[in-house]
């Protein structure tokens, strides 16, 4: 059996560089990652569109990841479609 393993929410270094955040988690011996992918957690580590339509776009980022000794754990896209303020619940909506 396999023991736990700790991840790290991305979106916590969102001010940092895909590659650094990367090496904070590796260098706290966190074994996987969750990248935001839009609404509240934003998406300022991973650009969805080029991921979903390009596969190299997708192998370069397997590789910055595993690189490290990493793994993705979550593409996380949360937000509030039931948000008070029209726009937002909008857009999270979408």
């Amino acid at each position: 059996m396999r023991g736990m393993e700790i991840g790290l929410f991305l979106a916590l270094f969102a001010d940092k560089p895909l590659e650094e955040a990367l090496d904070i988690a590796a260098a706290e011996g966190v074994r996987a990652i969750e990248l935001g992918a839009g609404a509240y957690p934003g998406a300022s580590h991973v650009d969805v569109d080029a991921l979903l339509g390009d596969a190299g776009a997708r192998r370069r980022l397997q590789k910055m990841v595993s690189d490290r000794g990493l793994r993705v754990s979550a593409l996380s896209c949360h937000g509030n479609p039931l948000h008070p303020r029209k726009q937002i619940a909008r857009e999270h909506h979408d």
